[in-house]
């Protein structure tokens, strides 16, 4: 980063709720080392969201489980780790523009940065080009959250635009493949990638055992959890 970069960042803090080095454990990037940088809050709901710390208030304080830190501290941060991957996840980062920009516009670019995004939200042309990869993941009706909320089709025409996106989406029945076909044909999303609902190894070997011969059929990829079925963070 430039003295120029640092001074014009210097104000612009991120509200974190957790940044750790491991490896990414979803998508097409699943085994590969990196930092991971949680932004804590998100605009939707869902029953089976294993981070509800980013977001469900009545479970948790958020004064406990999030703290705001400084873009420039966690920029160092990652330099230090000497890692050539960033994935920036949630809650839904995108709830935080200013800050997103300020740390992927920050790094070196040798670092590649991945986001992790619901699809509600559309980025601005400079975050867009900085990133490397978009995994979206809209909602299906599964999350227990109105269609209203989950799926924003500007948004998803603004991320499919980048042509550094794939869509994933978050399986608990085959009953969802119907709805991932429709969403997928309605808004051109591809490719497409499954992945099992599941915050246990048993639930999620099951949930593989499931759905990989439909998905096959279809055409799309599937994903597993690799850190549930390790037990890693």
């Amino acid at each position: 980063m430039t003295t120029e970069q640092r001074t014009s960042d210097s104000d612009i803090s991120a509200i974190l709720a957790e940044k750790f080095v491991s490896f990414q454990g979803e998508g097409p990037l699943t085994g590969q080392r990196c930092a991971f940088v949680r932004f804590s809050r998100c605009n939707l709901t869902c029953g089976w969201c294993d981070t509800k710390y980013t977001w469900d208030w009545s479970q948790y304080k958020s004064v406990d489980v999030s703290a705001r830190v400084p873009v420039a501290d966690i920029v160092d941060w990652i330099h230090a780790l000497s890692v050539d991957l960033v994935v920036i996840t949630g809650g839904e980062p995108m709830l935080q523009l200013p800050a997103m920009t300020a740390l992927t516009t920050g790094l070196d670019t040798s670092v590649r940065v991945q986001v992790e995004t619901n699809g509600t939200k559309a980025p601005t042309f400079k975050l867009a080009e900085r990133v490397d990869l978009w995994v979206v993941s809209p909602k299906l009706a599964n999350s227990g959250v109105p269609y209203s909320r989950r799926i924003a089709p500007a948004a998803l025409a603004a991320l499919r635009s980048t042509s550094r996106a794939m869509f994933k989406f978050v399986v608990t029945d085959l009953v969802d493949f119907d709805e991932i076909g429709r969403l997928a044909n309605e808004f051109d999303l591809a490719p497409v990638w499954v992945m099992p609902e599941g915050d246990t190894r048993e639930k999620v070997l099951a949930g593989m055992n499931l759905i990989h011969g439909p998905a096959a059929e279809r055409g799309w990829n599937v994903s597993t959890r690799l850190h549930t079925l390790v037990g890693a963070q």
